[in-house]
């Protein structure tokens, strides 16, 4: 998709068997994140639950996952920080949030500012060995403004999460994956045929159960107590026994194939 002043594409997408490929395509600026790109990464990531995808992948050109906001076009959008926020960015990671599909971060070089708290907001993050993550908005006289404060501690516990806000400090690949922040580490001469293969393999899992994990973890991590999550099981696990899918995984198992799920 382009802006009105663009000559190619800001955010293109394409389709890899059932895994969607989203990818920021701003690689003479690292792919900063304008407010136009906000709205087209948005749409193309809401649409994705009605495509025939079971997985999508949000990643970057040129080597660089989203260096963070574009200063230029925020600054044009006639708005406050706070609304340009809340009108732009913030839906952005909510639409990553509440998709029912998998959200995946394919993170090759740095992911800074709003860029990392996007890797953030996926539900699983994958790296290059040449990956970066920043919050670097304390450089700035700023503070992590797209969910940073919220996922971060989450991931990585409450001391690094200060250190990384606090300090701006740069966490490469392989101490992000001691840390817990992200899942895997490929080499950088492999990572988007890693990225493939890793989606590939999620996206032939029982997609509603797939959809359902996602909706209970997220669902606990907003808060409430361990009873309010077996209820909250207990009703999913309802649901899906009365699926297509389930009778498809028992019966697949007890006649030891590979299950074939359909998403019903």
């Amino acid at each position: 998709m382009m802006s009105e002043a663009a000559t190619v594409p800001i955010v293109v997408s394409e389709k890899r068997g059932a895994v969607k490929w989203i990818r920021l395509n701003r690689p003479e600026t690292r792919n900063a994140i304008g407010t136009d790109s906000c709205e087209f990464l948005r749409r193309e990531i809401e649409s994705a639950a009605d495509e025939d995808v079971r997985v999508v992948v949000l990643t970057g050109s040129g080597g660089s996952f989203c260096a963070g906001a574009d200063l230029k076009s925020t600054s044009s959008a006639g708005l406050n920080v706070r609304d340009v926020l809340i009108q732009y960015y913030h839906p952005v990671v909510l639409a990553m949030v509440r998709s029912p599909l998998p959200v995946i971060a394919a993170v090759d070089g740095i992911a800074a500012v709003i860029g990392n708290d996007i890797a953030l907001a996926a539900d699983i993050r994958l790296a290059s060995d040449r990956a970066m993550f920043s919050e670097i908005f304390v450089n700035i006289g700023l503070i992590p403004d797209g969910g940073g404060t919220f996922n971060l501690p989450r991931l990585v516990g409450t001391a690094r999460a200060m250190e990384m806000a606090m300090t701006g400090r740069k966490v490469p690949a392989a101490e992000a994956l001691e840390w817990g922040l992200i899942n895997y580490v490929y080499p950088v001469d492999e990572f988007e045929s890693k990225v493939q293969q890793f989606a590939d393999a999620l996206a032939e899992k029982a997609p509603l159960s797939v959809a359902r994990s996602k909706k209970a973890i997220r669902a606990a991590l907003d808060g409430g107590t361990l009873e309010d999550a077996l209820m909250r099981e207990a009703d999913l696990q309802l649901e899906l026994f009365e699926t297509d899918d389930f009778r498809e995984g028992v019966t697949a198992f007890l006649e030891k194939r590979p299950p074939k799920f359909q998403g019903k």
